[in-house]
């Protein structure tokens, strides 16, 4: 059984010292020391944009719909009772109570005081619940996360599904000036494409908003690094003139690649692939 919400809390007092260590990370020999702790056997995450608010092409797989599948394939779900980094940064503007989902078989070793065992049915009415917040969902292997709960001994069994916000995100605050190991451990989806429209008019929203410093103003219009794009689809959700698209794979490769990524972790069941990636 993991840990108490009592002893969760004690692991968190060592909250702020994750900040430090993103603004310290780019010199040596501090870039050396921290590599371990970003090293993709222990942290690997991938963002989902799945707010409602994203402009879509029509028929296209919404990516909540992938992580729809990617819940029911799941051995094990659990739902924390808020969001730990809005509860430890005192975040006003987004609902602090729509916590992550854990899936894969850890979740099932999750200690009951910090929420409860759910069903499909209530994980789906939680990743829409946060799409109307207007939150990127993300999912992940986090170490810290692990640690923290009590089930690191389950880590390669365990998955994250966050839905956290860019003021307060353990993963993106701080993360501009972050070493490029860091940046890394942030996937984009190959599936995923972010681009700027005809409607650009350069205010410059989406440059200051970036939280890895992806997008520049270029001749009065905003340029997207596709090397440096995590595909949170963040800048689409704030840019006022709509001109920022989030485009996506309209057939179901973006479900096969997300089941990819999240691999074995979940320990999923009854989600299998033919020869030619039909999924069955």
């Amino acid at each position: 059984m993991g840990y108490p919400k009592g002893v969760v809390k004690g692991f968190l007092s060592l909250w702020p010292f994750t900040h430090l260590v993103k603004k310290l990370s780019p010199y040596p020999p501090f870039r050396r020391l921290f590599a371990p702790l970003v090293d993709e056997k222990v942290l690997q995450v991938t963002f989902l944009p799945v707010s409602e608010d994203i402009p879509l092409p029509e028929s296209t797989v919404l990516p909540r719909q992938a992580l729809a599948e990617l819940i029911r394939a799941s051995s094990h779900r659990f739902i924390h009772d808020g969001c730990i980094c809005r509860n430890r940064e005192g975040c006003s503007k987004y609902p602090r109570d729509i916590g992550c989902i854990f899936l894969g078989e850890a979740a099932a070793h999750l200690h009951p005081s910090l929420g409860h065992r759910a069903s499909v049915e209530e994980c789906l009415a939680h990743v829409e619940r946060a799409a109307r917040a207007g939150l990127t969902g993300m999912i992940g292997r986090i170490w810290f996360d692990a640690a923290s709960l009590g089930v690191l001994r389950e880590f390669k069994r365990f998955l994250v599904v966050c839905f956290c916000c860019d003021c307060c995100c353990l993963v993106r605050t701080d993360m501009r000036h972050a070493a490029p190991e860091f940046k890394r451990a942030i996937r984009r989806l190959d599936s995923v494409r972010v681009r700027v429209g005809e409607r650009c008019a350069g205010c410059g929203t989406c440059v200051e908003a970036c939280f890895v410093g992806a997008v520049e103003l270029r001749g009065g219009r905003a340029f997207i690094d596709p090397e440096k794009c995590k595909g949170c689809g963040r800048c689409s959700l704030l840019c006022s003139n709509r001109a920022v698209e989030v485009e996506f794979d309209p057939s179901e490769e973006l479900f096969r690649e997300l089941l990819r990524r999240a691999g074995a972790v979940a320990g999923g069941e009854g989600v299998e692939e033919d020869g030619g990636g039909a999924r069955r």
